[in-house]
């Protein structure tokens, strides 16, 4: 019994002392080098780009912007920020870690059609895990509100790196790209085009999005930055017009005296399936087409 129990006492000490090293060595990697993968237009945006035309939001913003296209034509730096995947609570979480670091001159937050209402799920926070601690407090407020067993798992380096362990080895001993360095990434041109999806019911505003939103505007507002609103184009037809959503976007903007771009019905782009790489995304053509819009607004603006 003796012997058992100094074995499991050692197991214990050593998984301790391990988890202890392996954290110092972590955080040390995330500090010092940019993480490599799925992780590296995440990595970028939070801690290493400072462009004067912030684009954040989901696939949808980083599949239909090409920022060269919006330099060109605004004689500004600008970067796609778009993270697949994820919901308002994550860009504020983006916008919060940009405004820790830099001041950017724009910020255009890109929106699916009912971005803000109860169909759409709640984002992947888990994916900031290796940034806990690390000195963004908006990451860190984050995980703190989370429940006892979290906070619990947080504690073990472990739990926080695993995601990205198998990365950082992988891509340290193959040189492989994913993604372009603006954050564009752009979507083939399916086999067989989309059609247009109707929608039977609108979703309904959801107050901790539109307070998510607010907050957003009143950061922004209080920066000195412009913003913009932008719900992309989308092939679908809408119940109706306009939708509940884009409707209490569009009562915050004016109430911030910024601008919001409803492109979701455009007619254009509805009647341009080979545009689209499914009802929500554009393919690499129809990015070419919104790109040149998009700039062309921010030019004049």
């Amino acid at each position: 019994m003796k012997k058992v129990l100094i074995f499991i006492f050692c197991t214990v000490l050593i998984v301790a002392v391990c988890d202890v090293l392996v954290g110092i060595a972590s955080v040390s990697y995330v500090k010092n080098h940019s993480l490599p993968g799925r992780y590296q237009p995440l990595d970028l945006l939070i801690r290493q780009v400072e462009p004067d035309i912030l684009l954040l939001g989901n696939s949808v913003i980083q599949n239909a912007v090409n920022p060269d296209v919006v330099k060109d034509s605004t004689n500004m730096t600008c970067y796609n920020g778009g993270i697949s995947g994820q919901d308002i609570r994550f860009f504020e979480t983006m916008l919060d870690c940009a405004l820790q670091r830099y001041t950017p001159r724009v910020v255009v937050l890109g929106f699916r059609p009912e971005e803000l209402g109860d169909g759409v799920g709640d984002g992947i926070f888990d994916v900031l895990r290796p940034y806990y601690h690390t000195g963004y407090s908006s990451i860190d407020e984050h995980f703190d509100a989370s429940s006892s067993e979290e906070k619990l798992l947080l504690r073990s380096s472990f739990y926080r790196f695993n995601i990205v362990w198998m990365r950082i080895i992988l891509y340290s001993l193959f040189d492989h790209t994913e993604y372009s360095p603006n954050g564009f990434s752009a979507q083939n041109v399916p086999l067989v085009f989309p059609s247009v999806r109707e929608l039977q019911k609108a979703d309904v505003p959801v107050k901790y999005k539109l307070d998510c939103l607010e907050r957003m505007m009143a950061k922004c507002q209080s920066r000195g930055v412009q913003l913009f609103v932008c719900f992309t184009p989308a092939l679908m037809a809408f119940p109706q017009y306009p939708l509940p959503c884009v409707a209490a976007a569009e009562d915050l903007c004016l109430q911030y005296g910024f601008e919001c771009w409803a492109d979701y019905d455009d007619p254009f782009f509805l009647k341009a399936p080979e545009l689209f790489a499914d009802n929500v995304h554009l393919n690499v053509n129809g990015a070419k087409v919104y790109s040149q819009l998009f700039a062309s607004r921010l030019a004049h603006n």
